[in-house]
């Protein structure tokens, strides 16, 4: 079976620029002889989303539908002036160039979709290094270029494709990270509300061209929906290109700032929890993790009052999504661990509790490209003597708790409830918690505890300005 597509491809790379040949069925196909190099051991980057600070998403399709759907799908995404990526088959490509090439004069951009969208996952090495090899020809013959990007059929890499790609030269195999399975026959409400749902930016988008005709008419609606949520759709191309995490881990400085250290029965731990002062002033800290635009909306609150908080972020969540963490620093807001897997570090062992600190620290240094704060909070707050020790030992400098906590976690609680909880125990040099969560009434409170304190004649400082102080206070 193989080797009849091999055949067949062949036939049209020879082909290529004589389609209106009334001789091209008497061409006879022969065996590709192609020289498969072996991989070095190297693999090209696997993309599931980019990591950028702008609001746009990627929209990228699978497969070239017959001329009639492409053109229809093509014109509702000039009518809202989407561009997007299109993964396309080499055969297609070889069968319908001129379609293909409609689709980049409109602004498009066209990558490898493999040869002809079988199971990438059933081909080794030297079957996976010919698929892409005679794919990347016929683009070169029919398009004039090579395709930097692949994707399969499916929308999953395999290490072999990532081998080859290397190999070839080609930049990246392509994942998703929003596939609504539109082969499942979804409706355009269904598809759209999913994308909606899943929103983010870096997204990338996946949908296909021939399978459901229902893609077509959520154009519109997801126009629609993700403008009123900030957001742009546009090409692959156009989205990698924003990346910021351009250092990788290693060479950040302070990525090694903490160590596995066992040795941490003398360690004296400095643990914070608020300041002994008479002046009106309290720090405003945030825990945990949020969608991005429930991050946006805490961030934006802030910024209309001018405050500057310190949030202690859950490092698995920066790790899936880093763009968050250096969102909320790149707003002059400050960064500290809340723990890896944020579990209560009480019940863990020395070596699962150091393991969980240091894995933390390193996904935060990569996220926000630069060394966070090395201050801890514990997940809920949980905390014991021999605990504190073995954190300390890693090379953690503070371990930052509170005495306030807001218990805007709690779902049932009012934006009311809230700011009462806070405000009955306000005092000067106080801490305060909140949390950055979904579905909380967190963003509702925070302007009415915010307006009251000013009203107080409260100021609001980062942690880090007052256990500065502190520390030059106990030098001098």
């Amino acid at each position: 079976m193989r080797n009849l597509l091999f055949y067949s491809i062949i036939a049209m790379l020879l082909l290529a620029g004589c389609q209106a040949d009334a001789k091209k069925n008497a061409i006879e196909a022969v065996e590709p002889s192609i020289d498969v190099v072996e991989s070095d051991g190297t693999l090209s980057e696997m993309i599931q989303s980019a990591n950028i600070l702008q609001s746009k998403m990627a929209l990228t399709f699978n497969g070239l539908a017959d001329e009639q759907t492409m053109l229809k799908l093509l014109e509702q995404l000039d009518k809202y002036s989407i561009k997007a990526t299109f993964f396309l088959e080499g055969m297609r490509v070889a069968q319908e160039p001129e379609l293909v090439k409609n689709i980049i004069e409109r602004g498009h951009e066209v990558q490898s979709g493999t040869l002809s969208f079988v199971d990438m996952t059933t081909l080794n090495y030297e079957q996976t290094y010919k698929d892409l090899f005679l794919t990347n020809q016929i683009f070169e013959q029919h398009l004039g270029f090579k395709p930097r990007y692949v994707r399969s059929r499916s929308g999953d890499s395999t290490e072999n494709m990532q081998a080859v790609a290397s190999m070839l030269g080609m930049s990246a195999v392509v994942e998703s990270s929003i596939n609504p399975q539109d082969r499942n026959m979804q409706s355009a409400e269904e598809i759209a509300a999913y994308i909606e749902r899943f929103a983010n930016s870096g997204a990338v988008i996946h949908l296909n061209t021939y399978i459901n005709p229902a893609v077509i008419d959520a154009i519109p609606l997801l126009a629609q929906s993700l403008e009123d949520k900030g957001y742009t759709l546009t090409t692959l191309a156009d989205v990698v290109k924003e990346q910021y995490t351009v250092k990788p881990l290693e060479e950040i400085e302070g990525y090694d700032a903490l160590q596995f250290n066992l040795d941490y029965e003398n360690v004296e731990p400095f643990i914070y929890y608020r300041k002994n002062t008479t002046k009106k002033e309290v720090v405003l800290t945030f825990d945990d993790w949020a969608s991005e635009e429930r991050t946006k909306e805490v961030l934006s609150v802030l910024r209309q009052y001018n405050i500057k908080s310190t949030f202690f972020l859950i490092g698995k969540r920066a790790e899936e999504n880093p763009h968050i963490a250096k969102l909320i620093l790149d707003e002059g807001h400050e960064i500290a661990s809340h723990s890896y897997n944020h579990a209560n570090v009480t019940k863990m062992s020395p070596e699962e509790l150091q393991e969980d600190l240091i894995k933390a620290h390193q996904a935060l240094t990569y996220a926000l490209q630069q060394s966070p704060l090395l201050y801890f909070r514990p997940a809920q707050g949980e905390m014991d003597e021999r605990t504190a020790k073995i954190i300390a030992a890693t090379g953690v400098k503070v371990i930052a708790l509170y005495d306030i906590a807001s218990f805007d976690w709690n779902l049932d609680y009012t934006a009311q409830d809230i700011y009462k909880r806070v405000m009955d125990r306000m005092a000067p040099g106080k801490i305060i918690v909140m949390h950055v969560l979904d579905g909380t009434q967190t963003v509702e409170a925070l302007p009415l505890i915010i307006e009251q304190l000013q009203q107080q004649g409260y100021s609001f400082n980062k942690l880090s300005t007052w256990i500065e102080q502190d520390i030059d206070e106990k030098v001098d």
